[in-house]
């Protein structure tokens, strides 16, 4: 199958790094974004008949990739998924058809010492984010699909399935 992601990164410091998945295997691998400038990631992976699983990866973000001042962040290093096409299926677009992309979820890896001193605070932030297209911090961003796509798509858009 073959996937097209348009992403656009605020660089600070470093450039995100990324890493594409599909079924748990590795597609691609990168990290030299501009800052903000879109960037298409290209790339062909093999699925399975029914259920399958895109995974984005950020790694490599530290504290220095993120500017605090007075408590507030003013500059941070991001990377929003702005479309995603599977077989030229459009299955979501930023802003303009969001559809299918908001079913995605972020698991994020927060950074220390600011996720203890959270805990300690009892604001403990969230293990996940739904309907999530910015990836904040390191961690899994996870797009559940099914092959083929067009099929899975249609339901979707007909309100025979909802998003979980």
């Amino acid at each position: 199958m073959r996937f097209e992601i348009t992403l656009k990164a605020e660089v600070h410091n470093k450039s995100p790094a990324l890493v594409f998945k599909v079924n748990d295997k590795t597609a691609l691998e990168v990290d030299d974004f501009i800052d903000n400038q879109e960037r298409n990631i290209i790339f062909e992976a093999q699925v399975n008949k029914g259920k399958n699983q895109l995974v984005i990866t950020r790694q490599n973000k530290t504290n220095e990739d993120t500017l605090v001042e007075h408590g507030k962040v003013v500059k941070d290093s991001t990377v929003k998924v702005l479309e995603v096409l599977m077989d030229q299926y459009v299955v979501g677009r930023s802003g303009v058809h969001p559809f299918l992309l908001d079913s995605a979820n972020f698991f994020p890896e927060y950074p220390e010492p600011w996720f203890t001193e959270q805990k300690q605070k009892g604001d403990t932030p969230p293990i996940s984010y739904n309907h999530c297209q910015t990836l904040h911090h390191n961690g899994d961003w996870k797009l559940d699909f099914e092959d083929p796509v067009g099929f899975w798509f249609f339901e979707y858009y007909a309100g025979k399935r909802k998003f979980r």
